[in-house]
Formats: structure tokens, C-alpha cells, sequence
């Protein structure tokens, strides 16, 4: 049809609820508009015809967060970080856009615009008044690779609900640059440990140093999962819950199957609540095996909690956690990382790492001692599968590196050169074994990036 100066498609249509309507789209030329008719015809006649939607990001965004959340069963902590990635990263750069309107470039330019946004940019969706040295923090690119992964999966949800006919996302996602974390070796874990006086975060760094323990599954032990007499007497650990604060709001919203307990509120008018929930994976329920030391301190650790409810029986209020306050109540994650900083700061000769990178150590040592033996190591930490520890926890560090100079120099240097002939050819027969070590191994992994790790791990144990 034409229309003054533009040339229009009229075509019907049914929308998603089956409702009969009318589509309109203008075009310039006849041409563009001959051409666009024969395009509807087509996709009516075969059913690929897109039916018009005028839902933004934002709106699809919201609506696929409590359908994902719900079939994969999120914890509280990936709703929250789920939703605020939404509210702060996303909306307020393209919540505003028209799913339909949105094409790949577009996306490849949203991320070009987050690496050159600030962190703390926008909180609550809110923007706010940055600093100029806050104004140079600029987000990380793992923050825009999560970024993808969740529009990934979200436009995926769009394809099938057909409001687009392919997923928006870039083929390629944005590279993360990896920086190599920093770690103790187990002489400095060792002197570490012995520094700290506070008996409860005392007993929680030793067996994040010797277990791989995250901080919530430290927490979220409870007496019941000590085993003094398995394993002819060594004593076993089973971890099978994690103790978390979460929002409550993201409670609200999740498969409450997920939460064993909720503790009672310290605070009245509290956003958030003290939860014991499940392990962050299937493989994360695993059975550790104690060390002496670490039975003896676990064994004095109860005494103490004994006389600490017979001390005060009336003020006592038994929570069932393995860590707890002298009045019986949980210790919670950011108590014990309040006595982990403190501690920090009171011994700055040791190099500053977060709680989490005594996990990270433990790995670390972990996989020195064992040779490489990734599957025991990884029955160790929980990880999901071996690749994960490979790309994450394999640190080498500098003591087998110096170790192997240190053969290379009294080998090299020494070899007896008189008479030596120039090589021959090497001559067609079976070539002689030769002998790697494990931390040989671990060395030549450093070397590799996370695509051959994958590989490798693959091969390994496929």
C-alpha cells in the first residue's frame, strides 16, 4: 500500500496467546516494501513467520530469572548475584531495547562499553557518583564474561519461546584475562598457623590449610559429621552442607528444598538470614580424612564447647553447628572473616591473601605432594570435575621450577666433551623411556592455556 511518500505491508497475523492482529511495517521504496511481502508470505505459509513482540530485554531478562532459577535450582548467593548482574550490568545499558530490535553487533558493543565502565557504576540499579580513582577501577573481564554466559543462556530461553529465531550472543565469548593468584607454600601455612591465638579461627584455618574446606563448608559442619573411629582410627569428615548468609528476598525466591535450616534472626528488621543449605555441588559431598593434629584439635575443640554450655547453662543456646560462639550460637562467615582480617593485620609479615586463597594453597600443596594426581586431589577439594582444578588451582610454584634448575645446571655444566663427534642421524628403532615426574607434569600444565587444560583433561579422563 502506498502511503504519501512510504511505501506499507499489511499483513494478519496470531499473536502468542493465539489472538488474531494486524502488522504494519513501512519501508521507503516500493522495492523494500515488495520485497518484505514476499518474505511474510513465506514465513506464514511455512510457520518460521517471527510474530511481532514488543518486550524489551529488561522485561525478558525478568521473566526468564525465576523460571532458570527454579529449573536448575539456584542457591540464594546465584540468585542475588544473578539479579544484580541484571539490575547493574545489564538494564542500564540495553534493558530498554526491544528483544527483536537487538542484533549481534549490538551485543558486541554493549561489551565493548562494560570494558570501559567502572565498577560500582550502578548498585541497585541506581547510578552513582563515583570517585575519579573509583572512575579508573574498571569492571574485570570475568565480570563480562559472566555477563555472556547468563545472556547466553537467557536469549536461548527467546529462541524457544519465539521471540527471536537465533540467539543474539557472539560466537566467541569475551577472553577472560587470568591473573595466577597468590598463594602460601606450606612453610608459610605452616607459621601462619601458628601465630593465631584465636582458638575457633585457629581450628577453621588449619583445616581450610589441610582439607581444601571452603569458608561455608567450615561453618557448616556440625558434630554429627565427625567420625573419630572410621578409617582404623584416623577419623573421617563428612561434608555435606554449607553454612551462607543470604538476602531475603533471594529465599523467597528459591526452591526452599535447597535450605536445611534457617536461623533465627539477631537483629530484628535483618535483610538477610543466617541459612544452612546444600553443598554448591554433588561432588562437593565428599569424605575427608583427618590428620593427627587436626583429630587432637578437633577433640578439644568439643571439650570446649562442653564446658562452655555447662559454664552457663541458662545463657546457652545450642545451635547444632560445629562453630560456635561461647554462647552456643553459629558462628557465622562474616565473623570469622572479621577475625581473619584482623589476624592479617596484626602479622603483616606474611603476603596478603583472602581466606579463600588458604583453599587455593592447600590445592596447591595438595597436588605437589600427590605428583599431579589430579583425581585424588580433586576427590580432596569437591570440584566438579578435574578441569576445574586444573584451570583454577594448578599453581606452580617456585620451589620445583628452582629444583629443576638447579639438576639442569649440575647436569649441563659437567658433561664431558672431549672427542664429542658431531650427532648422526638418528637411526629407525624403538626410542628409550623417559622418566617424568609429577612435577614435571604440573610444570608443563602451567604452560598450557584453559582450551589445552581441557584437552588434556579430556584424554586423561574421559
Amino acid at each position: 500500500m502506498k502511503r504519501g511518500n512510504t511505501y506499507s505491508v499489511r499483513y494478519n497475523y496470531k499473536d502468542h496467546a493465539g489472538k488474531p492482529c494486524k502488522g504494519w511495517e513501512t519501508f521507503k521504496t516500493k522495492a523494500e516494501a515488495q520485497e518484505r511481502k514476499i518474505t511474510v508470505e513465506k514465513e506464514l505459509l511455512d510457520g518460521t513467520f517471527l510474530v511481532p513482540d514488543t518486550m524489551t530485554v529488561e522485561e525478558m531478562l525478568y521473566k526468564w530469572i525465576p523460571i532458570q532459577s527454579s529449573k536448575h535450582k539456584w542457591s540464594p548467593k546465584t540468585y542475588t548475584q544473578s539479579v544484580a548482574m541484571v539490575q547493574n550490568l545489564i538494564v542500564p545499558y540495553i534493558g530498554k531495547r526491544k528483544v527483536q530490535d537487538l542484533r549481534t553487533y549490538d551485543i558486541e558493543q554493549f561489551y565493548a562499553t562494560l570494558s570501559q565502565t567502572p565498577c560500582g557504576q550502578y548498585v541497585h540499579g541506581e547510578k552513582q557518583e563515583l570517585t575519579e580513582n573509583q572512575k579508573k577501577r574498571l569492571l574485570s573481564s570475568t565480570s563480562i564474561h559472566e555477563v555472556h554466559t547468563l545472556l547466553k543462556t537467557a536469549f536461548s530461553y527467546a529462541v524457544d519461546w519465539d521471540l527471536i529465531h537465533k540467539s543474539l550472543t557472539p560466537r566467541e565469548a569475551p577472553k577472560i584475562n587470568t591473573e595466577e593468584r597468590t598463594i602460601w607454600d606450606e612453610r608459610t601455612m605452616l607459621a601462619a598457623l601458628q601465630t593465631i591465638e584465636n582458638p575457633a579461627l585457629h581450628l577453621a584455618v588449619h583445616m581450610s590449610m589441610i582439607l581444601s574446606l571452603r569458608e561455608g563448608e567450615i561453618l557448616g559442619l556440625q558434630p554429627g559429621d565427625l567420625d573419630f573411629d572410621a578409617a582404623d582410627g584416623r577419623g573421617t569428615i563428612s561434608v555435606n552442607k554449607a553454612l551462607q548468609r543470604a538476602d531475603k528476598v533471594a529465599l523467597s525466591k528459591i526452591d526452599p528444598t535447597q535450605i536445611y535450616h534457617t536461623f533465627p534472626d539477631r537483629r530484628e528488621g535483618s535483610k538477610s538470614s543466617l541459612i544452612l543449605k546444600r553443598t554448591k555441588t554433588k561432588k562437593s559431598n565428599r569424605i575427608l580424612y583427618m590428620t593427627k593434629p587436626l583429630k587432637e584439635e578437633l577433640l578439644a575443640w568439643l571439650e570446649k564447647m562442653k564446658q562452655d554450655e555447662q559454664s552457663a547453662p541458662e545463657k546457652y543456646s545450642n545451635c547444632g553447628q560445629l562453630f560456635r560462639l561461647p554462647d552456643g550460637l553459629p558462628i557465622a562467615p562474616d565473623v570469622l572473616t572479621k577475625w581473619y582480617r584482623m589476624w592479617r593485620a596484626e602479622h603483616p609479615e606474611f603476603e596478603k591473601i583472602v581466606f579463600h586463597g588458604l583453599r587455593h594453597s592447600s590445592a596447591t600443596y595438595q597436588l605437589l605432594q600427590s605428583g599431579g594426581d589430579f583425581k585424588s586431589v580433586q576427590g580432596n577439594t569437591g570440584h566438579a570435575t578435574a578441569t576445574v582444578l586444573m584451570d583454577t588451582y594448578a599453581h606452580t610454584q617456585d620451589k620445583p621450577r628452582l629444583e629443576l634448575t638447579e639438576k639442569i645446571e649440575a647436569d649441563f655444566y659437567t658433561q664431558d666433551v672431549a672427542g664429542a663427534k658431531p650427532q648422526e642421524p638418528p637411526e629407525n628403532k624403538t626410542p628409550v623411556a623417559t622418566k617424568i615426574t609429577g612435577k614435571m607434569i604440573l610444570e608443563a600444565i602451567r604452560q598450557m592455556d584453559a582450551e589445552e587444560r581441557r584437552e588434556l583433561t579430556r584424554v586423561l579422563f574421559a
